[in-house]
């Protein structure tokens, strides 16, 4: 076989392996998109109103949550001080059964719905995150439990920094 006809073969192998290689980077790409459908399904739509709302009794009312009862059955542990208002650690735990649906709000913060999160049937009713605090303020919980509505609150001082600073 002279180099010519090598050269041929080299190419054609080339050819093949790049028709392969963007075969099956098309074929994972479509496989990916495919399963990520469902996930991105399952995300509730953003309740715009009461995530722009300025002040707690708005913010609570465009929730749809203003009658909510207060419960023990629902655990907010939080720090009484703050040492930075920018990393505030918060853990939510519902025990009421049939939770569906925690809501986190900051009494003070500009915006006082800082997190609002579905519980899915089978799912640990327990939550941890860290939020951001404009000043010293109440936290409240509102849990969705077998549809009605329950909060708790507790009060965390900030002495650094915040959403205003």
């Amino acid at each position: 076989m002279d180099s010519e006809t090598e050269g041929r073969f080299r190419l054609a192998g080339r050819r093949r392996a790049l028709r392969r290689l963007l075969g099956n980077a098309a074929w994972i790409l479509s496989a990916t998109s495919s399963l990520l459908h469902p996930i991105l399904s399952l995300a509730a739509g953003r309740n715009v109103p009461a995530f722009d709302a300025k002040a707690i009794d708005e913010a609570v009312a465009a929730a749809g949550v203003a009658d909510a009862i207060e419960s023990d059955a629902i655990v907010l542990r939080a720090p009484d001080i703050a040492e930075n208002s920018a990393l505030v650690h918060v853990e939510i735990e519902s025990r009421l059964p049939e939770t569906s649906s925690i809501m986190l709000f900051a009494e003070k913060n500009p915006q006082p719905l800082v997190a609002q999160f579905d519980v899915l049937p089978g799912m640990d009713p327990f939550v941890a995150i860290r939020i951001k605090m404009a000043e010293s303020a109440h936290l409240r919980v509102v849990v969705t439990a077998g549809g009605k509505h329950y909060f708790t609150r507790r009060e965390t001082k900030v002495t650094l920094g915040g959403c205003a600073g």
